[in-house]
């Protein structure tokens, strides 16, 4: 983890850009943090990852992988209900 999370400001900023508090999704499957705050920051990983990844198709790519089995995983981990699962995860890739 890059950053503690002890403040209300570092959870803001955990739940506005996840990659600049975290170093791996699995980080905040351990958080103690209600389970509503680590799906919401989870799925804002997830959405900046699939702009990442539509900007690698387009040819744009500049930055770090996308990461999207381990923040897929983490959610799994978080949620196993599956109500926050990936609708794209089996969406057919590029070839």
């Amino acid at each position: 983890m890059k950053a503690s999370l002890t403040s209300a400001a570092a959870i803001e900023k955990a739940m506005i850009s996840p990659p600049s508090v975290f170093d791996h999704p699995r980080e905040v499957v351990s958080l103690d943090l209600p389970t509503a705050q680590k799906i919401e920051i989870l799925l804002r990983w997830q959405f900046d990852a699939r702009a990442l990844q539509r900007a690698a198709d387009e040819n744009m790519f500049g930055g770090n992988p996308p990461m999207l089995d381990e923040i897929n995983a983490a959610l799994t981990a978080v949620d196993p209900s599956g109500n926050h699962a990936d609708p794209f995860r089996r969406a057919a890739q590029k070839v």
